[in-house]
């Protein structure tokens, strides 16, 4: 679960998560993979903190691949730190979602990430416009900048 917090860019959503010792490489720093988990975790709790429960979305026939993630590492986390994962949307959503998140500890950015994903009907697998009432939603909460 995460919140919503105004900063001087906009609004973003603040996912915490603790660092497990599961998730660092030998290097004591975690895995470069693990980050798409975390991204991961912060989008569907940003999903749900906004009204839209992504599993209800995929029962409901609409489902987010993700088509397109870039990640740019600045910094290392390590085991047990805490971190936040600040999300927003950086276009209205049409058939596409595109996210722009920042891992951060305190202060300091560690990875910025891109995170484009599909709107896509579970039926024919075909790409379909985001569902209006979720784009209204997301404006409404101020996720949505540009």
């Amino acid at each position: 679960m995460g919140i919503f917090q105004a900063t001087n860019a906009g609004q973003v959503h603040v996912h915490d998560l603790r660092v497990r010792y599961a998730d660092t490489d030998r290097m004591d720093m975690v895995y470069h993979g693990t980050y798409a988990a975390y991204l991961e975790a912060a989008r569907v709790e940003m999903l749900r903190d906004s009204g839209f429960v992504y599993a209800e979305m995929e029962r409901d026939g609409t489902f987010l691949p993700v088509v397109q993630l870039e990640l740019t590492y600045k910094k290392p986390a390590r085991y047990d730190e805490v971190l936040e994962v600040h999300t927003h949307i950086t276009q209205e959503p049409t058939s596409k979602l595109v996210l722009h998140c920042e891992v951060r500890r305190g202060e300091d950015v560690l990875v910025e990430g891109k995170v484009v994903l599909v709107f896509v009907d579970g039926s024919s697998g075909r790409p379909k416009r985001a569902p209006e009432h979720l784009v209204q939603t997301l404006t409404k909460i101020g996720l949505v900048r540009g």
